[in-house]
């Protein structure tokens, strides 16, 4: 005959309960180990860390650093000035490019009018007007130079303003001359 055990459900309820208890327990250590690792983990770079940041700045208080970082320093403004300046001195030759009044033509154009005779003392170019001042052996020289620029198409306008005697041992001339230029389109 069989046996008929009526505490048999107890007694499964109780040892499910010990298994359920097992596998709690066992995750509980899990995760407390997990906790832990990672605690000592972060601990362990933390002081390591710690000890880099030390020897850096050991390193970098040295009297030597400083004086490296100073000179560093010092490049650094004046390159911030250098950039300041280049990018002024674009701006101006951006403007000088967008109004080229005097143009390397122009110049040959009035060199190619100068006669052998006459040497420039001054030559000046202020926006639109030229002013030359020169020195020759012959009136007629001044006539021709002011002739040869007359003829010249980027020149609107000559005038001589002024034709004297120097007092010099030859008889050599100075004279005063502006020019006035064509705008350019």
């Amino acid at each position: 005959m069989r046996d008929i055990n009526f505490f048999s459900y107890y007694q499964d309820k109780k040892q499910e309960k010990k298994d359920q208890k097992k596998y709690i327990y066992i995750a509980y250590g899990i995760l407390t180990l997990v906790i832990l690792s990672t605690l000592i983990i972060n601990v362990y770079k933390i002081v390591f860390l710690n000890r880099d940041i030390e020897d850096y700045t050991q390193k970098l208080t040295a009297t030597d650093v400083q004086a490296q970082l100073r000179e560093a320093e010092e490049i650094s403004s004046q390159i911030e000035v250098l950039n300041k300046y280049e990018s002024k001195l674009s701006d101006v030759a951006n403007s000088l490019i967008k109004n080229d009044i005097v143009t390397d033509d122009l110049l040959n154009d009035i060199c190619g009018a100068i006669p052998s005779d006459v040497s420039f003392k001054e030559f000046n170019i202020e926006g639109y007007d030229v002013t030359i001042s020169g020195v020759t052996h012959t009136r007629t020289a001044i006539g021709e130079f002011e002739h040869n620029l007359r003829k010249l198409s980027k020149i609107k306008n000559v005038q001589v303003a002024k034709i004297e005697k120097s007092n010099t041992v030859g008889e050599d001339y100075s004279f005063n001359m502006t020019c006035v230029l064509k705008e350019v389109k």
